[in-house]
């Protein structure tokens, strides 16, 4: 098929992880390439802004898309966690006959209706809640996880440090669980984008200042005594992106107990869960205590995400839903 992909672009992202995969599925496919841009900050402080108000005519980043729609004339627009004006949407329906949205993030963040749009032939989301919601609605929804590549999500290093591993945006939950952690003793190697302004003194400090990205994240995560993965306040039923990262690197992965896990995992035997401070710090003990047994999980939990969780797993599934 020729396949337009709509995402933010960079490393290691979602919408670069799903251009990777469906070209080496043999698909013909197009992007929006974009470099860092020293003025990001401010076009999403722009952005914001937008979120509040009516926006009624075409941003400039899908006047760009749909020029280039009229001149690929792909069979299928693909777009991985992006918000778009109703304008762009109406217009996107007489150019391109199959439209999915792949929505990675918690519902929460679509501040407009992009979710909601009925230009969308399908929508799939990692939440059932929300799933159940845009069916009811009339929408045609479908419950879809997120993934790893086994290009560079894959087990590259075997533990050689003490160190709990975490990786993602700093928002308030995740700094008070590490700051709980590093105040219970225990050291923690934090990496991903730079942590806010208003972050806590001991998070500027433990933060690495580096973005991990392909090979060398399977690097950080195989390498640590465990990867701790938890879960930002309005993030729903789901579990994240970093959840089968870390999984395809051989992580030992310390992951906040929710439902959605079961369905992808089996905890105790892939990852370990908890629900409360006391069984986290048990499961931290058991990894110091246990290297052999903790081996035996981060096996357990790449041969289950490369078999069941990549992003050609993921992908052949939205092919065989929209060709119906």
């Amino acid at each position: 098929m020729k396949i337009f992909i709509s995402g933010t672009y960079r490393a290691d992202s979602f919408a670069d992880n799903v251009f990777h995969t469906l070209k080496s599925m043999g698909h013909d496919v197009f992007g929006e390439k974009s470099e860092s841009n020293p003025l990001l900050w401010g076009a999403t402080i722009l952005a914001e802004v937008e979120n509040k108000i009516w926006h009624q005519g075409l941003w400039g980043f899908e006047k760009k898309i749909l020029a280039r729609l009229k001149t690929i004339k792909p069979d299928l627009f693909l777009s991985v966690t992006h918000r778009y004006s109703p304008v762009f949407l109406e217009a996107l329906k007489s150019l391109v006959n199959l439209r999915v949205l792949w929505w990675g993030d918690a519902l929460g963040e679509d501040k407009r209706l992009t979710l909601l749009s009925k230009s969308w032939s399908a929508v799939f989301l990692k939440d059932l809640v929300g799933v159940n919601k845009l069916r009811l609605v009339g929408r045609s929804c479908f419950l879809l996880d997120e993934a790893m590549n086994p290009a560079w999500h894959k087990p590259v290093s075997e533990q050689s440090n003490s160190s709990i591993i975490v990786a993602g945006n700093y928002y308030n939950y995740r700094q008070s669980l590490c700051e709980f952690l590093i105040e219970a003793g225990y050291q923690l190697d934090l990496y991903g984008p730079k942590s806010p302004r208003w972050s806590l003194p001991v998070i500027k400090q433990k933060h690495k200042g580096v973005y991990i990205v392909k090979e060398e994240k399977s690097r950080v995560f195989g390498a640590g005594l465990a990867c701790l993965n938890s879960f930002n306040f309005y993030e729903g039923n789901s579990i994240n992106c970093r959840a089968f990262e870390v999984a395809g690197a051989a992580g030992l992965q310390l992951i906040e107990y929710r439902d959605a896990i079961e369905r992808c995992f089996e905890p105790g035997k892939e990852l370990l869960t908890f629900k409360t401070k006391d069984e986290l710090l048990s499961l931290i003990d058991r990894a110091q205590k246990e290297p052999k047994e903790m081996k035996k999980i981060r096996e357990a939990g790449a041969k289950r995400a490369l078999a069941q969780h990549t992003y050609q797993h993921r992908l052949t599934e939205i092919l065989r839903i929209v060709a119906q």
